[in-house]
């Protein structure tokens, strides 16, 4: 279910090329099949099979949702994929003692059993409660990603707005969930489908970026999943930069190893190439979308009181 979506605003065939930086993008296709690849550039032999969104290994299902984005700065208006992987369990902690708990308004927090039971606010180390509100569900595998990313695009009216330095809740706030994620989860993408087609010419900012694989010695198209743009969002003139993406890519890094591997830039987008110059930020040890290390993963149903550990 959404509600309060907005027409986005306006801010003051496919090559293969790969791009760094904030990008203005918007939605062309979801898990599109060959002969729409192929529209889109995609070289596909006419007996290829079908493109597969939904992996079952041994019993673990891991499902993409693959937004076709079209670049927006470029004259050849370049469309690359946008991949998010999900789920279908819930998502808890290492030791399986909290859970991923999410609200319509797409916020999340961590939460014990028992907070769940009680379908309490968890409340922090510090005294402070969770920015979250009641009542929410438990969160699966790449949910809170791909909800923040519907959001944005569909420019959804946020919770809470900066006002005087401070943070305070917005007048009428939108909100978003996904509502059939055992569908979603078995490759049926109507729900997003039925979102995007509410405004299919909204727009938003994505920080794109480039991994490299030391397997295979190659370099591949990613783009940063913890923060997402509006297409309102202005550049800091004076630095060339967008403050917003440089602070995500900041934050980004923080705690990881092996730079070298990931580049990403705060500036508006450019075609990268390997002796491409930028406000570059390079990390590795990152999943492109979803680090599914930093938490495992408990079976799920319909019932959100049935928790996912003892």
């Amino acid at each position: 279910m959404i509600e309060n979506a907005n027409a986005s605003k306006t801010s003051l065939g496919d090559s293969f090329k790969k791009y760094v930086g904030v990008a203005t993008m918007h939605v062309v296709a979801v898990n599109p099949n060959n002969a729409t690849l192929k529209k889109f550039g995609w070289t596909i032999p006419d007996d290829a099979e079908e493109p597969q969104y939904v992996v079952n290994n041994d019993g673990k299902v891991t499902a993409r949702v693959r937004f076709i984005v079209e670049l927006d700065e470029f004259e050849d208006k370049p469309k690359i994929p946008v991949d998010f992987f999900i789920r279908p369990e819930y998502k808890t902690n290492g030791d399986q003692t909290k859970c991923q708990i999410i609200d319509k308004y797409g916020r999340t927090a961590w939460a014990t059993k028992e907070d769940i039971k009680a379908k309490r606010i968890p409340v922090y180390s510090n005294g402070l409660e969770a920015n979250i509100s009641t009542p929410y569900k438990l969160a699966h595998g790449g949910e809170e990603e791909l909800v923040a990313f519907l959001m944005k695009l569909l420019n959804v009216r946020p919770f809470q707005v900066m006002k005087n330095g401070a943070w305070v809740k917005n007048d009428n706030p939108g909100s978003l969930t996904i509502d059939h994620w055992d569908k979603l989860v078995k490759g049926d993408v109507n729900e997003i489908l039925s979102y995007i087609s509410m405004f299919p010419d909204n727009r938003m900012k994505i920080i794109l970026g480039v991994r490299y694989n030391e397997t295979t010695n190659r370099y591949y198209q990613t783009f940063l999943n913890t923060k997402f743009l509006g297409n309102a969002t202005g550049i800091d003139l004076a630095k060339g930069t967008y403050t917003t993406a440089a602070n995500a890519i900041e934050k980004w890094m923080q705690g990881r190893q092996n730079a070298g591997l990931y580049t990403f830039s705060a500036e508006p987008v450019k075609e990268w190439s390997e002796n491409t110059t930028a406000t570059e930020v390079k990390e590795s040890n990152a999943s492109d979308v979803i680090d599914f290390n930093n938490g495992s993963f408990a079976s799920s149903d319909d019932d959100d009181n049935d928790l996912p550990f003892d």
